[in-house]
Order: C-alpha cells, then structure tokens, then sequence
C-alpha cells in the first residue's frame, strides 16, 4: 500500500476507531439492558440470553471470512458496507416489538460487524510506516478494549436516563461519521484472481461454529450435557467442525486458510489470545454480578467502578505503543502484563461482602494495566514472521479465536460460579442445626425468634450471598489460573530481531 500523509492517516485512523468501537462495544452494551428487555419484549430469563447469543454466534461464523472478502471486495468496500449494514441492523434492533425480531436483527448486527476489527487492523498495518505500527496497534487496541469496558457504564446510563432501545441507538450518529471518514481509505487488498468460494467449507464452519458457539451459551441455563439439546448440538458441532477441518487441509480453495497456522507464531498467538480472552471476558461477567446482585450497586455505579479497568488498559496500551517503537522485546511486555494482570486478579480472589471501593477500584486499575500490556505485543508477536499478503487473512483467524476464548470463558466462569455457589450453599447449609447455640446468638442480634421471616432472611439473604460469594471468588482464581497459563506460551514464540521488527508484520521476509 502507498503510504499516506499524515492528514489522511489521521483520518484513516479516526474512521478505523469509531468502526471498531462501535462494534466491540456492542458485546458488553446490551448486558445491562437484558432486565428491562425482558419485560418489554415479553421473554424469560433464559429467552432474553439469545440477545446475546444470537450476537456472538454470528461474529463467530463471519469473522473466518474475512480474508475472503477483502480478497474479492477490498479493505474499504468491505468495511463501508460493514458499516452500514451494522447501523441499519442496530436501528433495527432499537425498535423491536418482540424477541423473535431483536434476535433477527442481532444476527444481522452480527454479521455485518464481524469483519470490523480484523479489517481495520489491516488497514492501520498498512496506513502506517512500518518503525510506528506498534504505536498504531496500540491505538487500535485501546479502542478493543475500550468497548468490553465502557459498555457496562454506558449501557447503564443510557437505560437508567432514556431506555434500553438507546444501546443500540447510539450506534446511528458514530457510524454515520465513521461511513463518511471512510472514504479516505484506500481501497486496498483486492486480488485480481479471488478463490473460489469452498460453499460446503462455508457450511461445515457455519454448522460447527454456531453449534458450539450456541453449546457455550446455552449449556450453564440448560444443565450442559443432561439436556438432550445440548447433547444434539455438540454431536453436530464436532462432526461438522471435524470435516471442515479435513476438508481445509486437503482442498486448494479453503473458505479459511488453516495452513497459515503452520507459521508458529500465529498459531501461538491465536492461542493466546483465547486464552486472554478468557482472562478479559470472564472478569465483564464476574465484577457486574457481585457488584449488582451481591453489593447492591445501581447499573451505573457498577460501571463506574469497572472504569478503573479500563484506564489502567488505556495507559498501559499507550506505553506498549512506545515500548514497541524503542525496539523493547514484546515477550517481555507480555511477561510484565501478566505479572500486573495476574496481581490484580490475585487481590480479587481475597474478597468479602464488606469490602470498600478501594479494593474494587485498584485491584481492577492493576488488571488493566496488565490488560493493556498484553494485548498489543501479543498481536505483535503472533504477526511478526506472517508474510504481508496473508495478514487480512491471518487477522481473521487471530480476532476469530479472540472472540471465541471469550466466549469459552463466560461459559466456564458462569458454569463455576453456578456450582460452586450451590456447593458452597449445601456446604454451609449443612451446619445450620436449629438447637446451636451460635444460631441463638444470631437470632438475639438480628432481634427475632425461629419463624417464616427469620428462615427467609438466613436462606434468601445470607446464604444466599455467602454462597455467592464462594463462587465468585472460584470464578477469579480461574482467572488468575489464565494468567499463568499464558507464561509458558509466551516463551514458544519464535524469536524476531527486534521489537520494530515484531511491529512491521515481517513483509519482505520468509516466513519461518
């Protein structure tokens, strides 16, 4: 690509944000606003998750095309009618009447955001000079990770002040700006001799994908494998997922490329980076739940007290854009993002109900700096022996396995908060004995005698948070564990000469 003055970079690279923003912010938006939509659009519990779902599991199946359609379309008609279509779907979903139609349309939202993020980290790759893409990385990177934060603050302003149809009306005017600014994008990656389309590929990847994805979702609400479902959906999911993958490795026109994980650094890297995902995804779903169910705290002020995170994530990502720039090894980046993520998270498996804000606010400020410091080396790292022409195709697969750690993650966090809040209940239960001498004492303190309000209060109120509680604090030490675990893969890397180098995404070099 013809490198473009600093106007136009400026321009490219605010068109770039505001696209990519939109669309990660839509994963964390909407959770705050499943209460109040459950209501309005007449659904249960269980119903209203497909809101979610429906999301992800299009964001799932999309995101491998990428390469794809930037090969037959190029960068900027793949991300202009992205941008589009991703509006007009959200203006969609703000006026739906009924689950049925929110869930149509959130697929829609879906697909047309998938290609958002990978194709707008091609496109800051090839807007910047090869010695600042770790700077334009980091740039990006603060916008990703701005969205899984901000949402829950933002969600809960805008459902608390207007309704929750404004999460997805807010999407209109940036995308708006961002359809305008992106005609200064150059129209690049277009192949004058595209693949054939492998349609069969296309449909295993689909039918393997969205049926696991749709396990993952669904398995917590449904009691995993005792649902006949369930069992339904993995059984598709596996056997379809394992003729996409023979059929990938052995036709000459895959719909993705997996031959591209033979470079080890991509496959480390993508591997990691569910990992992280795991890490960034599951701590959105433990901190809202304790803070709104356990403490009490209103939408807002929950997203509020999150904020911390996601400026510790910002600073950090800034520094990793400077350190990237000075050459420093981005493994060792990583290392000290794992040490301050892993430390944060370590603070927060030491919680009680009466703790302070300050133990809320610092430990989740730590996490974010180690957020922040390994998010953009690892994207380095995992694209500095991949040759130019297979990055679009490469950032498919790396957001692909981003998005799907992130979904791994909330499955397992929610699954371990579940059980071990009923271990924990049965656990503590079991030595509630109606003639103990402790319990008496309880009762004089809380001024009441044996009775149906006194029972509610020690099943409804105390257990029930105490119990809470215990599977939280489960569900952070399997954080912090996927913190550890990304220790040893940071070593497997492939070594590059340098850190500018590991910035540029090697283009003229074989790859390894």
């Amino acid at each position: 690509m013809t490198k473009t003055g600093n106007g136009s970079t400026l321009v490219i690279t605010v068109a770039v944000m505001l696209a990519v923003v939109m669309q990660v912010l839509d994963l964390t938006i909407v959770n705050v606003a499943l209460t109040y939509m459950q209501g309005s659009l007449q659904a249960n519990s269980d119903q209203i998750t497909w809101v979610l779902t429906s999301y992800m599991v299009a964001n799932v199946i999309i995101l491998p095309l990428t390469g794809l359609l930037v090969e037959r379309y190029g960068q900027r008609t793949v991300m202009v009618w992205s941008v589009v279509g991703f509006v007009a779907a959200s203006a969609l979903c703000g006026q739906s009447h009924s689950l049925a139609e929110i869930v149509l349309w959130r697929l829609l939202q879906g697909v047309f955001g998938a290609s958002l993020a990978p194709v707008g980290q091609t496109i800051m790759l090839g807007a910047y000079p090869a010695e600042k893409r770790g700077q334009a990385m980091a740039i990006l990177g603060m916008g990703i990770m701005l969205g899984p934060i901000l949402g829950p603050t933002l969600g809960g302003y805008l459902t608390d002040t207007l309704s929750w149809r404004w999460v997805f009306y807010v999407n209109i005017p940036f995308g708006i700006l961002a359809f305008l600014l992106m005609q200064a994008v150059p129209d690049a990656g277009r192949s004058d001799h595209p693949r054939r389309v492998d349609w069969l590929g296309f449909g295993l990847m689909a039918a393997g994908l969205g049926g696991l994805q749709a396990v993952l979702s669904l398995g917590n609400q449904d009691n995993w494998f005792s649902s006949r479902m369930i069992i339904i959906l993995s059984l598709v999911s596996a056997l379809c997922m394992a003729f996409f993958l023979w059929r990938s490795l052995t036709i000459s026109y895959p719909v993705v490329d997996l031959r591209l994980l033979r470079d080890r650094n991509l496959a480390i890297g993508s591997l990691g980076i569910a990992v992280f995902g795991l890490a960034l995804f599951g701590v959105m779903v433990i901190l809202p739940i304790m803070l709104e169910n356990l403490m009490k705290y209103e939408a807002f002020t929950t997203g509020l007290a999150m904020a911390p995170q996601g400026l510790g994530a910002m600073a950090a990502m800034m520094v990793a854009g400077k350190l990237l720039g000075r050459n420093v090894n981005p493994r060792d980046i990583v290392l000290l993002g794992i040490f301050f993520g892993g430390l944060g998270t370590w603070y927060a498996t030491l919680y009680n109900l009466n703790i302070s804000v300050e133990w809320i606010v610092w430990p989740a400020f730590l996490r974010g700096i180690g957020l922040g410091l390994v998010s953009i080396p690892l994207f380095t790292l995992a694209f500095s022996t991949l040759k130019k022409p297979e990055q679009a195709e490469g950032s498919g697969i790396f957001n692909l396995m981003r998005t799907l750690g992130g979904g791994i993650g909330i499955a397992i966090v929610s699954t371990v908060m579940t059980e071990e809040q009923q271990v924990a209940w049965n656990q503590m239960g079991g030595h509630i004995n109606a003639f103990s001498p402790a319990l008496t004492r309880y009762m004089e303190l809380l001024g009441t005698a044996q009775g149906p309000v006194f029972w509610h209060i020690l099943g409804n109120v105390v257990l029930l948070s105490q119990s809470g509680m215990r599977g939280m604090l489960d569900a952070y030490n399997l954080v912090f564990y996927g913190f550890l675990v990304l220790v040893p893969l940071v070593f497997l890397f492939r070594r590059s000469g340098n850190g500018a180098q590991d910035a540029r995404g090697t283009q003229d070099s074989p790859r390894h």
